[in-house]
């Protein structure tokens, strides 16, 4: 059955494959495990994300979920040695134009999630064939939906191939000031200090940074800049003083 009262928000956990869901925010919860029949959060447009706390056992339950889905979410997948992977899958929809001499219909799509949710493999998530989908991202995909799948894979690099990482890395090198408005806009600090750290980051790109917070006004996010920066090279020569 499908949930057209969309009273779902925020987060699915699962555990090893079965749906053991908790309450967390507004998250959807139940009190042991639960059977959940197919289609059952089909039109949940606020379900956001997904964490999988075990990603070692059966991971179609995920791949189950995410088909009912053309909005955006993010999953979580956990595995042993405290080792994470972090995805997002964008949105995407279909549009029909009507061939009326041939009264036919064609479709055509748009987005990159519905390719993006086809990266299972044997009950597995298919990080390989993930990865593998950038450049037809980069096609699809404006800047806010990059941005997050290139910190995410990169941050939590689980099964990330040498070549991938370079890709994404490359994207970062030729699009750092578009990717640095964005993470400053949104207060993405974990993002921030993950390419903004010293084996990261060079002098250049922290005075970037700090001239796109001055810019956007975000006294905040250049004070988080000013105490990272200090912390990671405290000399006098490093440090800056500017007005907020």
């Amino acid at each position: 059955s499908e949930n057209t009262d969309d009273t779902s928000l925020g987060f699915v956990y699962i555990s090893n494959g079965s749906f053991n869901i908790t309450a967390e925010g507004d998250g959807i919860s139940s009190g042991s495990y639960t059977k959940i029949e197919d289609g059952a959060f089909k039109n949940c447009s606020h379900l956001s994300q997904i964490i999988l706390l075990d990603g070692t056992g059966d991971c179609t339950c995920v791949k189950d979920i995410l088909y009912d889905m053309n909005h955006e979410i993010s999953v979580t997948i956990h595995y042993d040695n405290e080792d994470i992977a972090k995805l997002l899958f964008p949105h995407y929809e279909y549009e029909y134009i009507a061939n009326e001499p041939a009264r036919v219909f064609s479709e055509i799509g748009y987005g990159a999630g519905y390719i993006y949710q086809q990266c299972f493999y044997d009950s597995q998530m298919d990080y390989k064939r993930y990865d593998s989908l950038w450049k037809q991202a980069l096609v699809s995909e404006d800047i806010s939906v990059l941005a997050r799948i290139l910190s995410y894979r990169l941050r939590f690099p689980h099964a990330l191939e040498q070549s991938h990482r370079e890709h994404y890395r490359e994207y970062w090198d030729t699009h750092t000031r578009e990717l640095l408005i964005f993470y400053i806009q949104e207060q993405d600090m974990d993002s921030l200090r993950f390419f903004l750290e010293p084996t990261s980051a060079d002098e250049k790109t922290f005075a970037l940074a700090r001239e796109i917070c001055i810019s956007l006004e975000q006294p905040g996010v250049l004070s988080f800049l000013l105490d990272l920066h200090q912390k990671t090279q405290p000399t006098p020569s490093a440090i800056s003083k500017f007005d907020l």
